[in-house]
């Protein structure tokens, strides 16, 4: 039996990190917007809370909300399973195209949560992608902008969340 703490925990903000096989190519540009489709529909479906993303050539990161009785492991599993099998479409590919596991932490309080948040959204600023967090349309940053028009041109709406001070993982 596992002892790993996620697999039963749940009721709880994760930072994850789910990276592309080694062997696959890199995602392309109409392959980003067909990822988050996947995540719009289950996060309707299971009814987990999507708090921020980055969609990165070769990995993704997200801050996750799952309640009980769900668990990380499902939805993570679901999302790489479902989306591993529209990029084969699209591509024309088959087999898994997602490392079989994937990384993942606790957010223990607000600041942890903020930190993440901006850890991700310079991920494409630091990799030379683009020159500035709010040029990279395939990340959560824009949702926090404080014009609506642009919120409303998000490919993905996140959902809003304040962690209370007494929010422990």
């Amino acid at each position: 039996m596992s002892n790993v703490h996620r697999l039963r925990h749940s009721d709880k903000i994760f930072f994850v990190t789910s990276n592309l096989l080694s062997d696959r190519r890199h995602l392309e540009e109409k392959e980003y917007s067909l990822i988050l489709q996947v995540i719009q529909q289950l996060r309707v479906k299971m009814g987990f809370l999507f708090c921020g993303y980055v969609l990165m050539p070769d990995h993704w990161h997200a801050l996750i909300w799952v309640g009980y009785p769900m668990t990380l492991s499902e939805v993570m599993g679901k999302i790489k399973v479902t989306s591993s099998g529209r990029l084969n479409k699209h591509r024309g590919t088959q087999g898994a195209n997602w490392q079989h596991q994937f990384w993942d932490r606790f957010v223990r309080d607000a600041d942890e949560f903020d930190e993440r948040l901006k850890y991700m959204h310079l991920n494409p600023v630091r990799r030379g992608l683009v020159e500035s967090p709010e040029a990279w349309p395939w990340s959560s940053i824009n949702n926090f902008s404080l014009d609506p028009v642009v919120v409303a041109a998000c490919p993905i709406q996140t959902d809003y969340i304040q962690l209370p001070d007494s929010y422990r993982a």
